[in-house]
């Protein structure tokens, strides 16, 4: 199964924070498949292994598998015995989710699930193109085969009725690709770099839970110290496009996020795996780009937070959260090419043999040409 299938196979699965239950049962069957180490801790997040020299710090790829949505609270019986549904947001959505007749899907812990759109939402606290409320009112659509309310077991997960998964010319096209796009890309590297045993370090792949709603997962794995403290943290995510990170330019190397910027000596470890990659694929095959993203957070400032050294990288995405520039709700996207660069350069970082690069700029900037301390000292007045 190659990157694209992957990330095909994780996107048809429904996912909202607190209920990324068949997502994470789909990793665990690929990470099965591919004879690769994995546990889950006591939050759910899911830890996979690949054995390295344990006097090397570790390498961690971090990626969520949750994506903003509603939880379904309760059915609630009307005066005419009718039913509806009351929900709650979980995580940062568009103005315009919040729409009378936006259509959704409740999905029940069992499958059961009940075709709907909204009808009433609380009072909206809008915030650049993204709103909350309290709450939301769910009428479900005229089914006779369909559950009632009632009859769903509660809480259940509740999602924008997109489609799920579809290839677009350069574009990937899914309802959920932040962050199931990193999930694929760091099951990808780790799938490559077991098979042919590449790895120096230890190599852990971290799939978090409800980091929409606060970076959770994350900051609950950090806070136990569920990783060695030397480790370096990788965070794998997609991230608002912009001038600055455009569409189909690359992979981008993220200097930091809207909390905080990263660290030196772990973005040198994406820079060297960069350079390697560059050296036997051609301009058209991998590119990358630099860059602060600081429209939202990631899961590399929970971690250092806890004093873990952090970097990370991150695909341009269009219609973050399902929010496109002018407001409509419709599925996100990301360019293919920046998605298989991301793939290789995560593979290749997987690979750092903990040697300090040799085209870091920190280390070549402290050591200067004896000419140049000559030539000051031949020009002293």
């Amino acid at each position: 199964m190659n990157s694209l299938q992957i990330l095909e196979t994780l996107c048809i699965q429904p996912t909202v924070s607190y209920h990324e239950h068949r997502v994470a049962r789909v990793i665990a069957n690929l990470l099965d498949a591919n004879s690769i180490n994995h546990r889950r801790d006591r939050w759910g997040n899911i830890f996979a292994s690949i054995d390295g020299d344990s006097d090397l710090p570790p390498l961690v790829f971090v990626a969520h598998m949750d994506h903003p949505g509603f939880e379904a609270i309760e059915a609630v019986e009307l005066d005419d015995d009718e039913e509806i549904i009351r929900a709650e947001p979980r995580g940062g959505l568009g103005s315009r989710s919040y729409d009378v007749g936006t259509p959704v899907r409740v999905i029940a812990q069992n499958g059961n699930t009940i075709l709907g759109t909204i009808e009433s939402h609380g009072h909206l606290r809008h915030a650049g193109r993204f709103a909350r409320t309290d709450h939301v009112t769910i009428r479900p659509d005229e089914n006779e085969y369909a559950p009632k309310p009632s009859q769903l077991t509660y809480p259940a997960a509740v999602l924008l009725d997109l489609p799920s998964f579809r290839i677009d010319g350069d574009l990937i096209r899914g309802r959920q690709l932040d962050d199931l796009a990193g999930c694929a890309t760091i099951l990808s590297a780790l799938i490559d770099v077991n098979a042919d045993k590449s790895n120096h370090r230890p190599i852990i792949g971290l799939f978090t839970r409800a980091e929409e709603v606060g970076l959770v997962g994350a900051a609950l794995a950090a806070s136990d110290e569920s990783i060695p403290k030397n480790a370096i943290v990788v965070s794998v995510e997609t991230s608002l496009k912009s001038e600055i990170a455009r569409l189909g330019s690359g992979v981008i190397i993220r200097v930091g996020d809207r909390a905080t910027t990263f660290d030196h000596d772990a973005e040198a470890i994406l820079h060297a795996a960069a350079h390697r990659v560059s050296e036997h694929k051609n301009a058209n095959e991998f590119s990358y780009q630099r860059a602060l993203m600081g429209a939202g957070g990631c899961e590399a400032s929970a971690f250092k937070a806890y004093g873990y050294r952090v970097t990370g990288t991150s695909f341009p995405l269009g219609a973050w959260h399902n929010t496109e520039d002018d407001g409509s709700i419709i599925p996100e996207y990301i360019h293919q090419s920046d998605f298989q660069s991301g793939v290789s350069l995560i593979t290749e970082a997987m690979r750092d043999n903990a040697k300090p690069p040799h085209n870091d700029p920190l280390r070549l900037l402290a050591t200067f040409p004896e000419t140049a301390a000559m030539r000051l000292r031949e020009t002293l007045r």
